[in-house]
């Protein structure tokens, strides 16, 4: 297959900054990241490649006194999911929490601040039970996660076809068969859910939060990261503006998770 590669030089260049264009990217489909000495280089399958939508990307990353820009290479066939497998991936979360993952280069690998802090702070609750909801999953760590802490029947979703066959991948991987993954975003969410977890830029948490508490039963619990610690008063204010309650907030390295309760 062949690869657009995107060379973004960022000023100041910082690993937030990375990480931040990172999880944009992945929601244009993305699929693979190397930091760089001035930025990050981005891979994208050729056909899949748009522009606009980097320029969009572009348009919705603030950081303050950050500016980016980008040059666009084409790359002839190669698996480059492979090379970052063998290159890149450290089973983290196999290591300590017994979650087995190929991640294949979709985002939650335990790497990264929000996935690890959410795997820590979900491998601390109680879902039996539950019916919950992993959206934006990614490797589907996060539903793997709660499926092996009680919870009865998790769905799973993501815009990136990759990730979609990836996590169901990975849901196999660690012998388990009550999921369901789908492609899309949260307007094809159906049916009601005791917790949902949304690990998802903080402009996409907030657009879709009319969405996650239409399909949250009373007295569940929505779970939210993947933004900074400067942006909890966005994500609070919109959230208490639902109808849910601050519960819970933890921080690492400046990055975010919040749970809220819908009493």
């Amino acid at each position: 297959m062949d690869y657009k590669q995107i060379d973004f030089n960022i000023q100041p260049s910082s690993e937030v900054a990375q990480d931040v264009l990172s999880a944009m990217l992945g929601e244009v489909g993305f699929d693979t990241f190397e930091p760089t000495e001035t930025g990050l280089r981005a891979y994208i399958p050729a056909g899949n490649f748009s522009d606009d939508a980097v320029q969009q990307c572009l348009v919705d990353f603030f950081m303050p006194d950050t500016s980016v820009t980008y040059s666009v290479a084409d790359v002839a066939g190669k698996d480059w999911n492979e090379e970052w497998e063998r290159n890149s991936f450290d089973p983290v979360l196999e290591r300590e929490f017994g979650i087995r993952l190929n991640p294949r280069g979709a985002f939650g690998s335990g790497s990264h601040e929000t996935t690890y802090q959410l795997v820590e702070y979900l491998s601390q609750q109680h879902f039996s039970g539950q019916t919950v909801l992993d959206m934006g999953c990614g490797t589907g760590v996060l539903g793997i996660c709660m499926a092996m802490h009680g919870a009865s029947q998790v769905a799973a979703i993501d815009i990136d076809p990759l990730s979609v066959e990836n996590a169901k991948e990975n849901f196999l991987l660690n012998n388990l068969s009550n999921f369901t993954v789908q492609q899309g975003d949260a307007s094809v969410i159906e049916g009601e859910f005791d917790t949902i977890v949304a690990n998802i830029h903080k402009n996409i948490i907030i657009r879709d939060l009319p969405i996650y508490k239409a399909h949250l039963r009373q007295g569940g619990t929505l779970v939210t990261s993947g933004f900074f610690t400067s942006d909890v008063p966005d994500v609070v204010n919109a959230t208490e503006n639902q109808g849910l309650r601050l519960t819970t907030q933890l921080s690492k390295n400046e990055w975010t998770v919040l749970a809220f309760s819908f009493a």
